[in-house]
């Protein structure tokens, strides 16, 4: 009886060391998303809760962002692991801090949703009619970043623009106090955020930057220089998990509507599933990725893209591709490919 009983005593043990092993061999990853999390991260939100990662071996916590400056910094800083930065914004980092650059291994949004948005009653028309107006913006936001190239571009004056530095969660308030008279943002993102707040998007007028000639890659998933080579496996694994949500959320957006409210309750599904609309339309699955795949660039216009925010920024030094993108960690380009039929239709009805 007593051998009966050690040998149990000594299974237990042995099970509790197995367990404890396999524990332990997650490798912990650290994400920041690179603004509030909503239906247009969908693919992160829904390979973390449905354990697309943790079947990866990586233990993944995942926080909310405060612009891409701020989460390239904290990249660099080794405050996290991984990120949704614009990809522009690591471009301006790693040009003035090569000896902390890190790249992209993948592209998120393959168009870039960036907007200059106002309302109709301020009677801006055209990009030039900026010139002289107020601007409201956070200091980190992405758009706000690349506000030189457009204004080269459509020939706004933009010394003459006044910026006023504000609030994240308060741009789209002050814009419908009018208190300042456009805002920097992302599309999806800016519309959404006026409808919430009462304003119907007949009466919002937008500029794409798109619209002017600026064809930029936007938000895309990096990954610490350090990350990167102490952990190569696990970028990999986190790409493969990433890319099987997104394939989730193409085929079923309401995946993402409701990974979105799950992880951040206050959010009103009707609004998430209408930003996820737009998103999926503009910028995540463009034509180019219904042909050619998620994640991967074309490198003659990520070429022109460096050129351009090189001379915008005036940067100190005009990065090499192979420095702001890797697509060493990427799946295969079958592995990449999404169904081509964009899921726009297969939204539950707004009640």
């Amino acid at each position: 009886m007593k051998s009966v009983r050690f040998a149990a005593v000594v299974l237990l043990v042995l099970g509790t060391i197995a367990v404890s092993g396999t524990a332990s061999a997650q490798t912990k990853v650290r994400f920041t998303l690179d603004w509030i999390p909503g239906a247009t991260h969908g693919a992160f939100l829904i390979a973390l809760q449905k354990g697309y990662y943790k079947a990866e071996g990586l233990d993944v916590t995942m926080d909310r962002g405060k612009g891409s400056a701020e989460v390239v910094r904290q990249l660099a800083a080794g405050v996290y692991d991984m990120g949704f930065p614009d990809i522009n914004t690591v471009m301006d980092f790693d040009s003035r801090n090569p000896d902390a650059a890190f790249p992209v291994v993948m592209i998120g949004y393959e168009e870039a949703p960036a907007a200059i948005v106002t309302l109709k009653s301020s009677g801006i028309t055209e990009p030039k009619q900026l010139n002289g107006k107020k601007l409201g913006s956070a200091p980190n936001d992405s758009t706000f970043k690349l506000f030189p190239i457009f204004a080269r571009k459509t020939g706004i004056d933009a010394a003459s623009v006044e910026f006023q530095t504000i609030d994240p969660a308060l741009r789209e308030v002050l814009l419908v106090q009018k208190k300042v008279d456009a805002i920097p943002g992302q599309i999806f993102n800016a519309l959404l955020e006026l409808k919430a707040k009462g304003v119907p998007a007949s009466d919002v007028r937008y500029f794409m930057y798109k619209d002017y000639g600026l064809l930029l890659y936007a938000n895309s998933v990096a990954a610490s220089s350090r990350f990167l080579k102490e952990h190569p496996d696990s970028v990999r694994g986190f790409l493969r998990a990433t890319l099987k949500g997104l394939k989730d959320m193409a085929r079923d957006p309401e995946l993402a509507v409701d990974a979105a409210v799950a992880f951040e309750p206050l959010l009103n599904p009707d609004i998430e599933r209408e930003r996820l609309k737009v998103a999926l339309e503009c910028c995540i699955l463009t034509e180019t990725v219904r042909k050619k795949g998620f994640g991967d660039i074309d490198r003659e216009r990520l070429e022109t893209n460096i050129t351009e925010i090189a001379e915008a920024y005036n940067l100190p030094r005009r990065p090499k591709l192979e420095e702001i993108f890797d697509a060493a960690y990427l799946p295969d380009e079958k592995e990449r490919l999404i169904e081509t039929v964009l899921p726009a239709q297969r939204f539950k009805k707004s009640e």
